[in-house]
Parts: structure tokens; sequence; C-alpha cells
């Protein structure tokens, strides 16, 4: 009979609960659950150099000397060659670090590319690939094998978490280069820093800023942070930036802008030329076939050209010849457009005059400062090796 007791009693407080009563809480029912364990990373794979015609680990991967791969190579962690780099295709899914230089046909990096050499892309290179990307990639290589099971293929369970949680040092999907980089593509989720050219056929985008000792692109440009480069900034099709600086010319098929545009030397371009909320400042002339905009100042220490239209900030204005006598702005120091803009503050207004005069004026300018002489010849001699 106790135990009945015993047993009624106990049922009680829950009975009650129905009821909407207050009653003493009843204790939580424990209930067991097992934890799912990642199985451990895979020790690093080691070598002294690697030879070999198609390499590929689920981990991370240090090679103490130079790694030479016929076609293709796939890391799913981190890898560091303590050499040259020498492949047709790498796909990196961690963090890709190469003291010596790098020579590939396309260069697929999940995090970022640090490299103490050069960098020489034929194709393609792109930082911050997800693994499921690369994935895609390499099932449409393959169709006998399905993304998803190539993702297992490609890297270790404990690995993919590592990279989905852990802060990238450096920066997630940077690039830093202490030689030159040439490409044909760039697609770069991070910023770009390189201690001497950039050649590319074009940027696609790079996600933060870029700095170099020159840029050539002879596509289009697309940076979202900070451009500059130590001496010119030279690309084919349309540029776009935050901001652009450069310690030498600016020569683009057009530029648009968030921020300032200032060159040391001179600003040309084919179409238009706007700075959305900064200003327009060459140390030399500005010229273009289309439309000039500033939303602040426009100046130029020798002749401002745009054969459609010329605007700045309606409480700024427009300055010309301001490193010329005023006896020399109507040859050199002049202003030049569609119609005589408003807020004209120095140089003198010249009807008709063209982009093409200001180009011929340039052929015949012998050089002035050395760093230009050497710059020529620095950017001549990567087009031959090309």
């Amino acid at each position: 009979m106790a135990r009945a007791s015993s047993s009624t009693k106990a049922a009680k407080p829950a009975a009650t609960a129905k009821t909407g009563k207050t009653v003493k809480a009843a204790a939580p029912r424990k209930t067991k659950t097992k934890a799912v364990a990642l199985p451990a990373a895979p020790e690093p794979f080691q070598a002294g150099s690697l030879k070999r015609k198609q390499f590929a680990t689920t981990g991370d991967a240090h090679i103490l000397g130079d790694v030479t791969i016929a076609t293709q190579l796939v890391v799913g962690g981190d890898l560091l060659i303590d050499g040259d780099l020498i492949a047709e295709e790498v796909f990196c899914l961690g963090k890709l670090t190469v003291t010596g230089d790098i020579q590939v046909q396309s260069l697929y990096i999940g995090q970022a590319l640090d490299a103490g050499g050069h960098v020489d892309v034929e194709f393609l290179l792109k930082t911050g690939c997800q693994p499921e990307w690369m994935a895609n990639l390499l099932a449409a290589e393959d169709s006998d094998d399905s993304a998803e099971h190539l993702l297992e293929k490609l890297v270790h369970p404990a690995i993919l978490a590592r990279h989905s949680h852990a802060d990238v040092i450096g920066g997630f999907g940077d690039i830093q280069c202490l030689g030159y980089l040439t490409c044909g593509d760039l697609d770069c989720q991070g910023s770009v820093q390189l201690d001497e050219d950039l050649e590319a056929g074009e940027v696609l985008f790079i996600g933060g800023h870029l700095a170099a000792s020159a840029v050539h692109v002879r596509g289009d440009c697309n940076v979202q942070g900070e451009l500059f480069s130590e001496s010119d900034l030279d690309v084919t099709g349309s540029l776009y930036a935050a901001e652009l600086q450069a310690q030498g010319n600016i020569r683009a098929g057009s530029i648009g802008t968030q921020g300032d545009v200032i060159a040391w030397g001179y600003i040309r371009a084919e179409n238009e030329l706007s700075s959305l909320f900064g200003e327009i400042h060459a140390g030399r002339w500005i010229g273009t076939r289309g439309n000039l905009y500033a939303a602040k100042y426009i100046k130029a220490g020798e002749a401002v050209v745009a054969e459609k239209g010329m605007t700045c900030g309606s409480d700024y204005g427009i300055f010309a010849g301001s490193i010329l006598p005023r006896s020399k702005w109507e040859k050199q120091g002049f202003i030049s457009a569609s119609s005589k803009p408003k807020l004209v503050l120095s140089g003198a207004w010249v009807e008709s005059k063209k982009l093409r005069q200001l180009d011929t004026a340039e052929k015949k300018r012998a050089p002035e400062l050395d760093w230009e002489i050497a710059r020529q010849a620095r950017h001549d001699m990567l087009q031959q090796a090309d």
C-alpha cells in the first residue's frame, strides 16, 4: 500500500500542471543524446620535393623544395611550398604559401595567396573560392562524378569545418606577392598587394584594395577599394575603383570613381571621366573625348580638355595652368569643351581643342624624370617575355 500511495503522490504534480494551477516544477527529464564527433584531421603531407603527373590530398601539405605537377594539384587544406611551383591546374582550398615563383595555367584558392617570388598564371587566378564551387568546377570537367561526391574527395570533414570557422591570417581572399603578377583574368575576393607590376588581361573583380608598382590591364578593371600605382596606371577598357591614385600617368577607356582621381602625370580617358564624390587632379593635363565630371574641384597643372562637356561641383571650380605662368595659359594651360564651363578659376578658355592635340604634344615632350625611363624599360621587358 505504501508503494501505491507514493506512486499516487508523484503523479499529482503532473496532473495538476495541466489545470494551470501553481505547482512545484518537476525535474526536467534527461534524454541521452550522442554527440557526433568529427574524425581527426589527417596528418599534414610532407616531402622534400614533389614531382608527379598528378597529386591530391584532403588535408594540409608542406613541401620543403620545388613542386612540379604535370596536370592537376589538389590540396584540401593549406599548402606551404619552400620553393617554386609549376603545374597545369592548382586547387588549394586553404591558404597557398609559396616562397619562390609560381607558374601555372589556372589557379584556384579557397583563402589567401602569399608568394615570395613572381606569379605567372596563363588563364584565371581566383581567390576566395568556396569548396562547393571547386567541386562543381571539377564535376563539370569529370562528368562521371557528382559535385557532392567530389567534395568528399577534395577535403577532409575536419579540414572543411576548420575552413568555415577559422579566421584567415592576412585577410580572406587576399593576394600578397613580392614579385610581379601576370594573369589572363583576375578574380580576387580580398586585396592585392604587389611589390612589382600587375599585368592582366582583365581584372574581373577585386573586393578590397589594389597596390602595385605599375598596373597594365588589357580589358576592364573593377576594384571595389582604392587603386594605387607607384608609376603608370594603364587600362584599355573601363576602369572603376573607389579611388584612384598614380605616381605616374592614368590612361583608360573610361574612368569612374566614387572618390578622388589623382595622378602626378596626366589623366587620359577615351570616353567618360567622372568622380561622383571627389575631385580630379592631374600634375600635368586632363583629357577625354567624352564628358568630364567631378563633384569637387577639377585641377590640372597644364590643360583640361573635355570634347563633350565639363562640370565641377557648384561650390568648387576648375583650375588649369597651375604650374605655368599666365602668359602660357592660352598655349599650354587652356580649358576646352563643347561649351564654356562655369566656375573657371584659372587657365584660358579656348574653343575646339581635341584630345588628339594633347596626344601629339605629349609625343614631342622629352622625358622629364628618370623614373619614367626606367618604368617604360621594365614594361617593355615584360612584354617581350610574354
